[in-house]
């Protein structure tokens, strides 16, 4: 695996942010006080979380920044109208993103499948985002994108996390809200059921052969 993930990794992420002098209860207060710089700590601490989710259901999308950005305004929406006040609780604030980030991709995905379905096959589909990637690791990331989309969404989440947003094991099941045996078993199935469906195809055998298949 380590090497078919280091060809689809991307070149562009930021590390995670140092947490800042700000706590979490504190944190809490500031959103619900709609305070420009609690709102800051919010996206940079948890902008990789959601373009992760988000890229799980669309694939790294030209627009996905923006899609990124959207799922935050609807939180700030949310707040602003009083129907949320947000967690004191670290897990619970990442619980409560990550529903906005997969509602708001489900939605997308719907509405753009619809779009291809209207606008008809032989248009081309907007260009993805590919990070200076070479041609070939192109390929291979859009066509390891259709594989991911067959995976079950406990697995498929966990995996882009892990492999294509290089979070840590720790990470990827703090910002998941399951331990850290759950999310090694849910990457084991799906590094499984991964290489099962990328032996079958050519490009990607062609990765999983370089990497040794681990």
């Amino acid at each position: 695996m380590r090497q078919l993930s280091d060809c689809l990794s991307r070149s562009d992420i930021e590390p995670v942010p140092q947490l800042r002098q700000m706590g979490q209860d504190d944190l809490s207060t500031r959103l619900g006080q709609m305070q420009p710089e609690a709102w800051e700590t919010l996206y940079l601490d948890h902008r990789r979380l959601v373009r992760g989710v988000l890229a799980s259901y669309l694939g790294y999308v030209a627009d996905l920044e923006d899609v990124t950005q959207e799922v935050f305004e609807r939180a700030l929406d949310l707040v602003a109208s009083g129907k949320v006040h947000p967690s004191g609780d670290a897990s619970g604030m990442r619980a409560w993103l990550v529903a906005i980030a997969l509602r708001l991709a489900r939605a997308e995905r719907r509405r753009r499948v619809k779009h291809r379905s209207d606008r008809g096959a032989s248009e081309r589909e907007p260009a993805a985002v590919t990070s200076g990637l070479d041609p070939e690791s192109w390929q291979a990331l859009r066509r390891a994108q259709a594989l991911l989309a067959k995976l079950p969404e406990r697995l498929r989440v966990p995996w882009v996390l892990r492999h294509l947003e290089c979070m840590t094991l720790e990470e990827v099941a703090t910002s998941t809200g399951v331990s850290l045996a759950t999310v090694k078993r849910h990457l084991n199935q799906a590094n499984a059921r991964f290489i099962k469906l990328a032996r079958r195809d050519a490009v990607l055998r062609e990765h999983l052969t370089e990497g040794g298949g681990s």
